[in-house]
């Protein structure tokens, strides 16, 4: 089983529009221009499809579809439907938009949960600046611990040209004691806190990490062996964040790390798989 834990459908009217937003400027010269070219659904699945890739979590935002629609972006719905079209082959993780708005978020995340393919609400601190331990975000963990909905959060440095500290690893601490039951994921890898973090997962069994928009071949040596010790096995997962960071391209890198063949397994997706389709039984 092969899991692409982030992967993206970029509609032409959102692509235009992406990389020009202050929250994501600097992404040009760390991914390459072609970032934020339009990425249809089709060439999402094509690129899938050509790296023997089984599953993507799509992602998706959490506003309502009309207004998601208006602006070119993908709403959570569009994205369940595409999940239904292609049995087996997608997740979908809606995003907090604006952290603000407080109720509305933690009844959309209800609403959106009573659908299966649903496996994880993302929050992502860079694009508001909110600290990742934020009160604006605790009703939001409060709900999906409540519904055994894992939660994704960026932590470590950000590409994009803005201040970092929102994400720093440490800030980890208070959700993961505060919301015991919680399943946290830290996306992006947590660069350049590894050490921290993997004294994070030695301490909390219930918080992993994937390695989107992180090339595995970058990953330190320290976290590596981490993946292939008996503590650390499934602890790590695979995510790309296509095509902001091309799949096959990281798909590539990620088989060449030193981790046995079990390990290597846990890491391209059984841990992840595993996890994230927990909540439907499968």
């Amino acid at each position: 089983m092969i899991l692409d834990g982030w992967v993206n459908v970029f509609p032409a009217d959102f692509a235009a529009t992406f990389g020009a937003k202050a929250s994501t400027a600097g992404v040009h010269e760390m991914f390459g221009s072609a970032v934020t070219d339009p990425q249809p659904f089709e060439a999402t699945l094509g690129a899938m499809d050509a790296e023997g890739i089984d599953m993507g979590v799509l992602v998706c935002g959490m506003k309502p579809p009309e207004s998601a629609r208006r602006r070119g972006e993908i709403p959570a719905e569009d994205a369940i439907v595409i999940a239904e079209e292609h049995p087996g082959r997608f997740l979908v993780g809606p995003t907090i938009e604006k952290a603000g708005k407080v109720r509305a978020n933690c009844a959309r995340i209800r609403e959106l949960s009573t659908h299966p393919a649903v496996a994880m609400i993302r929050i992502t601190p860079l694009m508001e600046q909110y600290d990742l331990d934020h009160r604006l975000y605790y009703p939001v963990y409060q709900t999906c611990e409540e519904l055994g909905l894992p939660v994704s959060i960026n932590i470590g440095v950000p590409g994009p040209q803005v201040r970092s500290a929102c994400q720093h690893p440490q800030l980890l601490e208070s959700v993961l004691i505060d919301f015991p039951d919680l399943t946290v994921i830290g996306a992006h890898m947590g660069h350049p806190y590894e050490q921290l973090v993997i004294s994070y997962l030695m301490k909390w069994p219930q918080l992993y990490v994937m390695t989107s928009a992180y090339l595995a071949a970058y990953i330190d040596p320290a976290m590596v062996r981490f993946m292939g010790s008996s503590r650390g096995r499934g602890r790590v997962w695979f995510a790309s964040d296509h095509p902001i960071l091309d799949c096959g391209r990281a798909l590539e890198a990620a088989r060449s790390l030193d981790l046995d063949e079990a390990a290597m397994a846990e890491y391209l997706g059984d841990a992840a798989h595993r996890v994230l389709t927990r909540r439907r039984g499968d």
